[in-house]
């Protein structure tokens, strides 16, 4: 879809319908648009990571956390709505956290 790809998303087609992805930072922006009008806005912002070597049950190994926030926005829009409605969940970032 070229809306996507103009606003700097990757673009791929996926059954039923297009799946778009940027980065910015820490952040993931996701489009998921279905032939019939379904829309889902995702968004994970990754807060913090850690990794440390671990033992487990006598197996060394490497333990790793990631904590993330993850929000989502369902509709059901028209295509020539689609990249006003990604750039307004672009700007949802709070302040000071948008890269």
């Amino acid at each position: 879809m070229e809306a996507l790809k103009a606003l700097g998303y990757e673009v791929s087609p996926i059954e039923g319908g297009v799946y778009g992805e940027k980065r910015r930072g820490g952040v993931v922006y996701q489009v998921f648009y279905a032939e019939k009008g379904d829309l889902r806005l995702r968004r994970k912002r990754f807060l913090k990571e850690e990794a440390r070597p671990l033992a487990l049950a006598g197996v060394a190994g490497q333990w790793a956390a990631r904590w993330e926030v993850e929000e989502n926005f369902f509709a059901v829009a028209s295509p020539e709505e689609l990249p006003r409605l990604v750039l307004a969940f672009e700007r949802l970032d709070p302040p000071g956290e948008n890269p």
